[in-house]
């Protein structure tokens, strides 16, 4: 599974599994998620292709969308779909609804600083999920890994970006400065 990005910018305030001591009192090992600072208003993009299972409140005040891959993916010797969580939206601001289908950058909704949230960021989860028994059961692998299944999403995230060598036939470098 790779995923894009899912704001124009990368601004990371907390990466995943940080702060502890903040997270014990949710019942998790630490942070179970990236956290992107931005402005309140900006766009926040679907990182792959799939369908929108949950747009709305999580109780907490907190706005979000969950997005899942339809496409399957082999992970720890067992097929699973993927599903992405996009936290802290702002109020009237989503631009999707359960069943919709989403394309890689399509627009989701707008950042702000909804729920347990001390500033506008996006909260950007990412678990693998098995089937239930029953179409619309759906269960996160990995529950009990302290992180209530969450995956590192950055490790997930393409950021490669090539370039051609001018004057030199099939030579590339990676990022801006040729590191």
């Amino acid at each position: 599974l790779k995923l894009k990005l899912p704001l124009p910018f990368r601004d990371v305030s907390q990466r995943f599994g940080i702060n502890p001591q903040i997270y014990a009192q949710f019942g998790l090992k630490a942070h179970n998620g990236a956290d992107y600072r931005a402005p309140a208003g900006t766009p926040i993009f679907a990182s792959h292709d799939g369908i929108v299972t949950f747009t709305g409140e999580d109780g907490g005040g907190g706005l979000g969308v969950v997005i899942r891959t339809q496409q399957q993916y082999e992970y720890q010797g067992q097929e699973v779909h993927f599903k992405t969580i996009y936290w802290h939206c702002k109020v009237g601001s989503f631009k999707v609804k359960p069943g919709d289908i989403v394309k890689t950058g399509d627009i989701i909704a707008e950042v702000d600083n909804t729920g347990f949230s001390t500033g506008n960021h996006l909260h950007f989860g990412l678990k693998p999920v098995i089937q239930g028994e029953l179409d619309w059961q759906w269960e996160n692998l990995l529950d009990n890994n302290g992180y209530r299944g969450a995956l590192d999403p950055e490790l997930f995230i393409t950021m490669v970006e090539l370039k051609r060598v001018k004057g030199q036939k099939d030579t590339y470098v990676i990022g801006k400065d040729g590191k």
